[in-house]
């Protein structure tokens, strides 16, 4: 017994010594560099150990993260990722880490009425190359009405909006846009519908009003046709005015007819168009 005994209290013994040399604890505990390394990379990679209190946004009532993205001019994958989202559902009163003013991608500096202006000139450009159009139809009033058109392009879709200030619904963007011409048309698709003349879809012109239904004979939505297969319209889906392609499978589908106003085709002064 007393051997036994003798047996483990050498080994005890010796581990005591060991840990009470100077040094030996912290050189037993260092870690091998690439292992270091991995630890200090996954700390480094979970932005929320760098981001202070300031840095969160607290979820309110209606809140989205679409919303939420544009008010602090990120994107929703990139708050998705900050948070361990695997869908976009959130609810009032959840806390959400947002991008500081470092990861924030930056504000695009050039005005978006400056980029709508080039997108026209473009677009009248290759109406031009293509022969769609001569050039002195290039400074008409359905061409200036289609540049106009052009500057409306990102404000966003208002049911019952007639303002490029509270935002356009289809029929109240097409009357906005002739009445800085002149122009009155009535408020709705469907009374838009019964002004001018009837115009087979191979005839269209730039200028021409396109029309839409989702069922039955009246229609349910206008834009306005710009050429090469294009028109400007208030979107609902897509909450602004945008251009869209006439021969995509929804439009061509629910097409319904398009009309086209004689006052537009006579010619008035460059001078003549109106702001809101």
């Amino acid at each position: 017994m007393k051997g036994r005994c003798r047996t483990a209290f050498f080994p005890a013994a010796l581990v005591f010594l060991l840990v009470s040399i100077p040094g030996f604890t912290k050189t037993s505990v260092n870690l091998p560099k690439s292992t270091a390394d991995n630890i200090t990379a996954k700390h480094d990679a979970n932005p929320s150990d760098h981001l202070s209190s300031d840095q969160t946004y607290l979820v309110k009532k209606g809140d989205n993260l679409i919303r939420i993205a544009r008010a602090n001019q990120t994107t929703v994958a990139m708050l998705k990722s900050l948070n361990g989202l695997k869908n976009s559902r959130i609810k009032a009163g959840q806390r959400l880490i947002v991008p500081n003013s470092e990861m924030a991608p930056p504000r695009d500096s050039e005005p978006k009425v400056s980029q709508n202006q080039e997108a026209a000139a473009r677009h009248i450009s290759q109406l031009k190359e293509q022969a769609l159009i001569s050039d002195e139809e290039s400074s008409s009033t359905r061409l200036r009405l289609v540049e106009a058109g052009f500057q409306m392009i990102g404000i966003r879709y208002r049911r019952s909006g007639c303002s490029t200030k509270t935002g356009f619904d289809c029929s109240g963007l097409v009357k906005s846009l002739f009445s800085r011409f002149d122009i009155e048309l009535p408020r709705t698709s469907r009374e838009q519908f019964k002004k001018g003349e009837k115009i087979d879809r191979d005839k269209l012109e730039p200028g021409d009003l396109v029309f839409f239904s989702s069922g039955g004979k009246n229609p349910t939505h206008v834009g306005i046709y710009i050429g090469n297969d294009k028109f400007l319209h208030a979107a609902r889906k897509a909450r602004q005015v945008i251009v869209s392609d006439l021969n995509k499978i929804w439009y061509t589908m629910r097409y319904l007819g398009a009309r086209r106003i004689s006052d537009l085709w006579t010619e008035q002064p460059a001078s003549s168009s109106k702001q809101d």
